[in-house]
């Protein structure tokens, strides 16, 4: 049985919608575990109407924590041999619970493809898919690493379906970190795997809400979250014997663009955070040139014109 994992906080305009997805789902082989984490809207009276006949599920509560500690409860209320996750405000195909089945059956992890989907237009952005249906070792694994993830298909939960003893028995935890916790997640679980099975079919859709959500704000910790999880992802590339320089330098100069605007955005809107960003943005430097992880001859000719922009007295220009 698979164990669905849903965190709640104020999702009543759209938990009907999922919750209908998972009612129609082909397979009947798993449970919901709703944690909501202390809405205060109608989510508890949706939620508490489901009819048991149509959908077996737990009910937890705690008091607002954050999504990784209601991820973490979930986990704890378990009952099945594996691990989904679904977001309250992301949609899932039929046969989603099916095919995480099928995949987890004869290995550790399960990774299948994904849409993003801009709310405001309903079109798909993006598909995230491995090009072919392949059942990897840990070996072939690490050899694709570099484009699996570039592919984005390492990144987040609920494309992926998870062993929950593997789970366990490494006592794996969501950390408290504000963003890139899927990421970190998984980067840990990778190390106890040793077969993954792929398959191209899209069966989960994420969409994006330009409502103010923290991927739209600046909070002050982005570089802080981005830099827990690229430097854990470089230990295991290292101690995996995978280390690839055009990797790491491609995507550190892609977090340093981020961070650069941001900072610009900041000042083009007059915003009171402004002074305290450029302060930070002239520190996150000091670490790029202590740590040099950027390697400018692996950028492609745009991005190296941009990061020397970026790094150099030049961004006064526009910070």
């Amino acid at each position: 049985m698979i164990s669905i994992i849903i965190p709640v906080y104020n999702s009543g305009k759209t938990l009907d919608r999922v919750i209908e997805q998972l009612v129609q789902q082909t397979s009947d082989d798993f449970e919901i575990v709703f944690v909501d984490d202390g809405s205060t809207d109608n989510s508890v009276e949706i939620i508490k109407s489901i009819n048991l006949k149509n959908l077996n599920y737990q009910y937890i509560y705690q008091k607002n924590e954050g999504v990784s500690s209601a991820r973490n409860k979930g986990i704890s209320y378990a009952k099945g041999q594996y691990l989904m996750f679904v977001d309250p405000d992301d949609e899932i195909e039929v046969n989603f619970i099916e095919k995480g089945i099928e995949l987890i059956n004869d290995a550790d992890l399960g990774i299948m493809g994904f849409n993003e989907v801009d709310v405001s237009t309903g079109n798909v952005t993006i598909t995230h898919q491995w090009h072919q249906n392949k059942l990897m070792d840990f070996k072939i694994y690490l050899s694709n690493f570099s484009k699996l993830y570039n592919s984005e298909l390492l990144f987040s939960l609920w494309n992926k379906v998870y062993r929950l003893d593997i789970v366990l028995d490494n006592q794996l935890t969501f950390s408290d970190i504000r963003m890139g916790e899927d990421f970190l997640f998984n980067m840990q679980y990778f190390d106890y795997i040793k077969k993954i099975k792929i398959d191209t079919e899209v069966t989960y859709h994420y969409l994006r809400y330009n409502d103010g959500t923290a991927t739209t704000n600046f909070h002050g910790d982005e570089f802080y979250c981005n830099y827990k999880n690229q430097k854990y992802m470089i230990n295991f590339l290292i101690k995996h014997s995978i280390y690839d320089e055009n990797l790491v330098s491609l995507h550190w100069s892609l977090i340093l663009g981020y961070r650069f605007a941001d900072l610009r955005k900041l000042k083009k809107n007059n915003d009171d955070k402004y002074g305290m960003a450029r302060q930070q943005y002239f520190q996150i430097l000091r670490i790029y040139e202590n740590e040099k992880l950027v390697q400018m001859k692996f950028l492609p000719l745009m991005r190296r014109l941009k990061y020397f922009v970026m790094k150099t007295n030049l961004n006064r220009i526009f910070i």
